[in-house]
């Protein structure tokens, strides 16, 4: 499978919800992933190296991966199936991998809690990326502003 690294350009609150910019690292795509307000708030949480008073699920998680002498491997976005995203959480103790069917949303807020390169297919990038190629300004701001202007269509 073709993956392009990807990182967390930002977490915006759009006309359309809560949207997780993933920028390609390979090219000059934002994939937009919308999101739940607690996962926006998880994901940026991660991503401020900030705690919570009270530990989120995802911390948790974190903890529990840890304290089972597992490593986060990858996360990466891998299919978009009728409007939908699926990502692959994959798990790593020894010599043994464990992958799990999982949300984008959590894959990526693990992914910031642990350091974890984030994956996108390249299929789902092509489909579903929006290209900011050739442009002097930022791509993330472009990308949302094509958000905005779509749900006022």
């Amino acid at each position: 499978m073709n993956s392009l690294k990807a990182h967390v350009g930002g977490v915006y609150k759009t006309k359309q919800g809560f949207m997780v910019a993933l920028r390609s690292e390979d090219s000059r795509k934002v994939l937009p992933v919308f999101v739940s307000k607690n996962q926006a708030r998880s994901i940026k949480l991660g991503l401020s190296e900030k705690e919570s008073p009270r530990p989120l699920t995802h911390d948790i998680l974190r903890q529990v991966i840890e304290d089972q002498d597992l490593t986060v491997e990858s996360v990466t976005v891998d299919d978009l199936f009728k409007g939908t995203f699926t990502a692959e959480l994959r798990l790593k103790r020894g010599d043994r991998t464990f992958p799990y069917d999982v949300r984008p949303s959590d894959a990526i807020a693990l992914a910031v809690r642990t350091d974890t390169d984030i994956h996108v297919s390249g299929d789902v990038m092509d489909r579903a990326g929006k290209d900011v190629e050739g442009r002097a300004e930022d791509p993330r701001e472009l990308a949302l502003r094509r958000f905005e202007d779509k749900s006022q269509e």
